[in-house]
């Protein structure tokens, strides 16, 4: 090939390559400008003002029931049953037999005190017609009368021994099973029956540590019962315990609802709501919460330029977030177009056209 056509060649390259470059450079290929432009050019954002909410917040929590008064039921003394006056799940009124025990010996006993104590009176009552006219020593008249008192004590104890051979209901209520039969021996260790007043009912439950400070005496809670699901019963706080329990790191609660139907029984599940009102936070949508290194934040427009502040989280609630940061009611927030704005980058708004603000995003 000749030196001619060489540089021809070389000179034709060299032109090709001149008019790409200039071509590329002029069509964006040179990013500086590129960059100039766009900082120059004025972003369009959609921006929602910040409004106040309460922080709501609502528990459910497992609860276990139980009679407003219950005993367990046991003789005073040991013997044999004689007689059973009940039957399981029977209602019994305050002082009504359940259980007999034998007692002959102890009518015995009563009958002989009734004895002693007319036999005294008998004596004293003669002693005292004599005492007047001189016939009985006034110390004789003394010791009549405390015979008397003495064989009345010995009659009150032997009644109070026969009562003890029956076991008395100590308050209107539903008995439940009994184990026994007659003829069997019992002692006052037997746990002869259970007796409980389902009237009410006193639910037991634990509220978590955070929010113990949101409960007190007279509230009115909603309860569920496990075994009528579609039964919710109101009720009322009736005790707060004075301390956090550690194991649980909660605090525990008692509350009391009406069972007039006689439906719940002690011992049940039930399912407890409890609704607690917070501190009042800024709310967001979830959409304007962006996550950097430093953590969460917004853009924020002051002036007609984007400002970065950065919030901790609260709590989400339906599409969107209760946050806690320097925000005040109005703030402009940017909804959309928050990708590739810059802090202090100059931006016009228009306003988040989404849905209502009372509707779940």
């Amino acid at each position: 090939m000749s030196l001619r056509l060489q540089f021809l060649i070389v000179t034709l390259l060299a032109a090709i390559l001149a008019a790409g470059w200039w071509s590329f450079d002029s069509w964006g290929g040179n990013d500086t400008g590129a960059k100039k432009a766009r900082r120059t050019s004025t972003t369009l954002v959609l921006v929602e003002e910040v409004s106040l909410t309460e922080d709501r917040v609502t528990l459910r929590l497992v609860g276990t029931g139980k009679a407003v008064r219950s005993a367990a039921l046991h003789p005073a003394v040991s013997g044999e049953v004689r007689d059973i006056t009940f039957k399981a799940e029977q209602k019994v009124r305050k002082g009504q037999a359940l259980i007999r025990l034998d007692d002959k010996h102890q009518r015995l006993k009563v009958r002989l005190a009734e004895v002693a104590v007319a036999e005294s009176l008998r004596q004293l009552h003669r002693i005292e017609k004599l005492a007047p006219s001189g016939h009985a020593a006034k110390s004789r008249l003394d010791t009549a009368r405390t015979a008397v008192e003495i064989a009345q004590l010995h009659l009150e104890q032997a009644k109070a021994e026969l009562q003890d051979r029956t076991l008395f209901a100590p308050f209107a209520g539903v008995v439940g099973m009994t184990q026994l039969d007659r003829g069997d021996r019992v002692t006052q260790e037997t746990m002869a029956v259970t007796l409980d007043d389902r009237s009410s009912i006193i639910v037991e439950f634990s509220v978590p540590e955070n929010h113990a400070g949101g409960i007190k005496v007279g509230d009115r809670i909603a309860v569920r019962p496990w075994s009528i699901s579609e039964q919710v019963v109101d009720g009322k706080v009736t005790a707060v315990a004075s301390r956090i329990e550690k194991a649980t790191r909660s605090l525990p609660v008692q509350a009391k609802i009406p069972n007039p139907k006689n439906r719940l029984r002690p011992g049940g599940s039930f399912e407890v709501k409890l609704a607690f009102i917070g501190r009042t936070y800024p709310i967001v949508r979830e959409v304007a919460v962006l996550w950097s290194r430093d953590g969460a934040y917004l853009w924020r427009i002051n002036d007609g330029k984007a400002d970065k502040v950065f919030v901790k989280m609260v709590r989400r609630d339906k599409g969107r977030i209760l946050v806690d940061g320097p925000l005040l009611p109005g703030d402009l927030i940017v909804v959309e177009g928050v990708q590739g704005l810059r802090l202090g980058q100059g931006v016009k708004t228009a306003p988040f056209k989404g849905v209502s603000k009372k509707d779940p995003a």
